[in-house]
């Protein structure tokens, strides 16, 4: 999988230390096989391959003490918190998006999506925010604005977003879907 580097911390990201939030969506091997999945949209990566991608990445700079975002599918829970710990993170608790509308699924239909919330060293949250959040379902993986304007709540910049789809402002984008 060729990334497309959209972030390579510059002179203030490492004068502070690195980055404090970061989030991720990784592009989990999913198994399915109804055509209609993530596969149609994107090349998927194994476990080890997210893990050995995030520590390789030259953005991957994260502060001593910093919280990462990690955006699990249901059936990747484990995985997630694998993850989570390989990269140097000390699971805390994870936030809801409960969906409008029911999307795919093997034995449910999934209506929800989870993103596990992780501390590295001692951050404490600027503010604690619900543990639900409740917005419509946009095109396949795109996250909703109001997730991101919750991680913003509760943890401090600077803050990196690895395989980005999009551009935010206060953030730095790094993935291969991310436009020129």
């Amino acid at each position: 999988m060729q990334l497309v580097i959209g972030a390579v911390p510059g002179p203030t990201v490492k004068d502070a230390g690195g980055f404090r939030c970061i989030a991720a969506d990784p592009p989990w091997l999913e198994q399915g096989g109804g055509g209609r999945g993530a596969q149609e949209h994107y090349p998927l990566l194994s476990t080890p391959a997210i893990i050995e991608t995030m520590l390789r990445a030259p953005c991957w700079t994260p502060a001593p003490s910093c919280h990462l975002w990690l955006w699990v599918t249901n059936n990747f829970l484990p995985d997630g918190l694998h993850v989570m710990q390989a990269l140097g993170f000390r699971y805390v608790s994870n936030m809801a998006w409960a969906k409008d509308k029911v999307g795919l699924g093997q034995y449910l239909r999934g209506q929800h999506e989870l993103v596990l919330f992780g501390v590295r060293g001692q951050l404490p949250a600027q503010a604690p925010v619900p543990s639900l959040l409740v917005a419509p379902r946009r095109a396949h993986s795109q996250k909703p604005p109001e997730a991101f304007e919750r991680f913003e709540a509760v943890s401090p910049g600077p803050r990196l977003e690895m395989f980005a789809r999009e551009r935010r402002s206060g953030w730095e984008p790094w993935g291969n879907e991310l436009a020129a």
